[in-house]
């Protein structure tokens, strides 16, 4: 907008300027930007994705790169023999509709992350299918911009001949020179520690380097940067340290830069009616070209209608290499100025109209919320397998959730599968990643110290444990959409419970805060997973047990008062009730008016209590305690006499909200994620040392908007699905 208001349609013809000069540098910074954001661009994708997808992104990326451009192509020899050779735009149609049904990866990855699409199935099959795409429509670009009449240079085949070998001496230059020097950065790099900004600077001058010599070869000057980002190691420490330090520069000041000098040279005087009609038409006509290309393979692969129409949608994103494209028409002279404004007018107002239906069309949750039925503890059979996902932030996590397991009292007869989740924030490349550590493959990709003693110490953990199969993951994704990975892994290994780590870390030598983030991610995970949700407050003797080493008696302690979490809390306090070590007190706090309710046929609170009485207090160690609480500050009073007993308490995160119980607690609450009870163990000014594991039963239909769920409005963000699966085979030992 700015370019458009300061360009020669509106402000340039109220001070009757002539002269461009005043954009000269503006364009100048802003190709150097364009330079750098594909280098980056380049950084961030991994090559070899190509080759591990499978024959449907095959289909997908070859039949939305030729069949619009087979299609584009017949649509304008139609026109042309309706229009006049007179006209300008005559000559122009075949190359315009050419050009506009050209892919690009960039543009692509940069819908998806705004979509915040990146790890979903919809996102992961366009961001394959569009690097095929783009790779293609890239190649016949090039020869097309080459051999074209119009263009500056007049090629012969001899100069052609010599073009193609100067581009490949261009590859082995950046292969066989460049890409040897940032590994041996790598390896001089020590574990942990940041690159060095000698090695950063040293970069910045291969991409000028490349550039330089691009241009000398006769290449576009962009080739060589898009190149060598390609050459660049993906992901830490080398990949993710160039994209922190050029991310917030090029997406903040450069690229702005760049629309805005590229808007700047738009002449409205030079549209007119007819020629505008015509290339309009043209430019719908290939928009839904693209998205039958993109449609049509993906039906026949069984894909559903919605997501093939927001595949093709996602695919005809345009951006910034359709900018690119045009003016590198345009400097050429391969077009004139008119057809380049009605081009970008085009390209505008679809690129506007068609993003906002992608939104519309497609929710990824339902990719993971149909696999399977909701499944809890309260309704599994306690004598089957009991598959479990834990994530894990950082090493403090390790030891809490290996104690966690240890009292989740896993038998022969009812084996407890767990699969563990290290998440990591996704650093120097686009794609999510899962990376499974027990397929074997000799890549080394994001094994880094802290991931590979969590990988021991659970791997070790699997091996002491007779009855407790062990399986790690390591999931690289960006937190706004980590939570989809998460519930996807959940469905698909059919989990009854999801156990993650609450966002403040208790240790010995402080309370640790971890990323903001975090707490974002478990409140993503409680209104979208689909299974049970447990947050663990690690502290206490939790944190500080080995459990490989050392065997503890744990005094475990559950808070009932209603409801479906209290029911599902007690149904997993009443499997760790079997465990030998473990002696767990049920507290049910209810008001006088609810004493004398129990008919186990009308209150399935009353059934589930009866139950564990039944079945659990003929062993001595546990114990069954009944308060009768007549208002909030009678019920603090019995929550605050639980301080200094146990080692592990559970509790149910929602409770009535208009019961006097709770009156005038949310205005208090510190914690909202965690409800009221749980929150007066944890807030700040409580006493109470030991570990908490706040528990939400998922219901088939999503949780209403609460009073206690106030921040799902403010903190929602656009799902997801799953990522890459990459084999990792780390040192298993200890």
């Amino acid at each position: 907008m700015a370019g458009l208001l300061t360009g020669p349609t509106f402000l340039w013809k109220i001070l009757s300027l002539s002269s461009q000069r005043p954009l000269y540098v503006a364009q100048a910074i802003s190709l150097f930007g364009m330079t750098m954001f594909l280098f980056l661009m380049g950084v961030k994708v991994d090559p070899l994705l190509v080759f591990r997808t499978g024959k449907k992104t095959w289909a997908i990326g070859l039949c939305s790169c030729l069949l619009p451009l087979f299609f584009s192509l017949c649509v304008a020899y139609i026109l042309r023999q309706y229009l006049s050779p007179e006209l300008e735009i005559y000559k122009y149609l075949y190359i315009m509709a050419a050009f506009s049904t050209t892919g690009s990866f960039q543009a692509t990855a940069s819908a998806l992350q705004d979509f915040k699409l990146l790890s979903s199935e919809v996102g992961r099959l366009a961001i394959s299918s569009s690097m095929i795409n783009g790779a293609l429509s890239a190649l016949w670009q090039g020869i097309l911009r080459t051999l074209y009449p119009n263009a500056v240079q007049k090629y012969t085949d001899l100069s052609f001949s010599f073009d193609c070998l100067s581009l490949i001496l261009l590859l082995l230059v950046i292969l066989c020179i460049c890409r040897p020097i940032m590994l041996w950065m790598i390896r001089m790099t020590p574990k942990g520690e940041p690159v060095k900004e000698s090695y950063i600077v040293s970069i910045y001058v291969m991409v000028l380097g490349s550039s330089l010599l691009g241009e000398i070869i006769g290449d576009h000057y962009m080739v060589g940067p898009l190149i060598l980002g390609l050459a660049v190691p993906e992901g830490p420490p080398l990949g993710s340290a160039l994209v922190e330090r050029l991310d917030t520069l090029i997406s903040g000041l450069l690229l702005p830069l760049f629309f805005f000098s590229t808007s700047a040279m738009f002449k409205i005087d030079l549209v007119h009616l007819y020629d505008f009609t015509v290339v309009q038409f043209l430019a719908i006509a290939n928009f839904f070209a693209k998205l039958a290309g993109a449609v049509l393979p993906s039906l026949y692969c069984n894909m559903p209608l919605i997501d093939a129409l927001a595949l093709g949608l996602i695919l005809n994103s345009q951006g910034i290499t359709q900018l690119l494209n045009l003016q590198s028409l345009h400097y050429f002279h391969i077009i004139d100025d008119r057809s380049y404004a009605q081009m970008l007018i085009a390209l505008i107002w679809l690129t506007a109209a068609s993003n906002p239906i992608v939104k519309f069309l497609y929710d990824p949750s339902k990719s993971y919320l149909s696999l399977t039925s909701w499944r809890t503890i309260e309704h599994s059979r306690p004598d089957i397998e009991l598959p479990i996902i834990t994530c894990i932030h950082c090493e403090e996590n390790t030891t809490s959730m290996i104690n966690f397991l240890e009292i989740s009292n896993s038998r022969v007869e009812s084996p407890i599968y767990c699969h563990v989740l290290h998440l990591l924030k996704l650093k120097g490349r686009t794609a999510p990643l899962l990376i499974d550590h027990e397929l074997k493959c000799s890549s080394n990709l994001w094994r880094t110290n802290h991931s590979l003693n969590i990988i021991n110490a659970f791997k070790s953990y699997d091996q002491h444990s007779r009855s407790v199969n062990v399986k790690v993951y390591t999931c690289i994704s960006h937190y706004e959409t980590m939570h989809n990975e998460i519930c996807m892994q959940a469905a698909e290994k059919r989990a009854c419970i999801l156990i993650a780590p609450f966002h403040r870390h208790f240790g010995k030598t402080g309370v640790i805060e971890l990323a903001n983030p975090i707490r974002a991610l478990n409140r993503n995970l409680l209104r979208t997973a689909p299974c049970s949700v447990g947050i663990l407050v690690e502290r206490g003797s939790f944190v500080s047990n080995n459990p490989l080493t050392t065997t503890s008696f744990y005094n475990v302690a559950v808070v009932f008062i209603e409801g479906p979490d209290d029911r599902e809390a007690l149904a997993y306090a009443m499997r760790i009730a079997d465990h030998p070590n473990v002696s767990v007190t049920v507290i049910r706090i209810t008001e006088p008016r609810k004493k004398r309710r129990t008919s186990i046929i009308r209150d399935p609170d009353a059934e589930i209590v009866h139950k564990f009485m039944s079945n659990c207090l003929q062993m001595k160690r546990h114990d069954f305690k009944q308060q009768i609480v007549k208002n909030s500050f009678e019920m603090v009073a019995v929550i605050r006499e639980l301080e200094g007993y146990f080692d592990l308490i559970l509790v149910g995160r929602r409770h009535e909200s208009e019961s006097s119980m709770f009156y005038g607690m949310h205005e208090w609450i510190e914690y909202p994620e965690l409800g009221s009870v749980a929150d007066m163990l944890v807030s700040s000014d409580s006493t109470f040392d030991g570990s908490v594991l706040v528990v939400q039963q998922q219901n088939k239909e999503r949780p209403k908007v609460g009073s206690q769920d106030y921040y799902n409005i403010e903190n929602s963000v656009t799902n997801g699905e799953l990522p890459n699966v990459l084999d990792v085979h780390p040192d298993t030992k200890v």
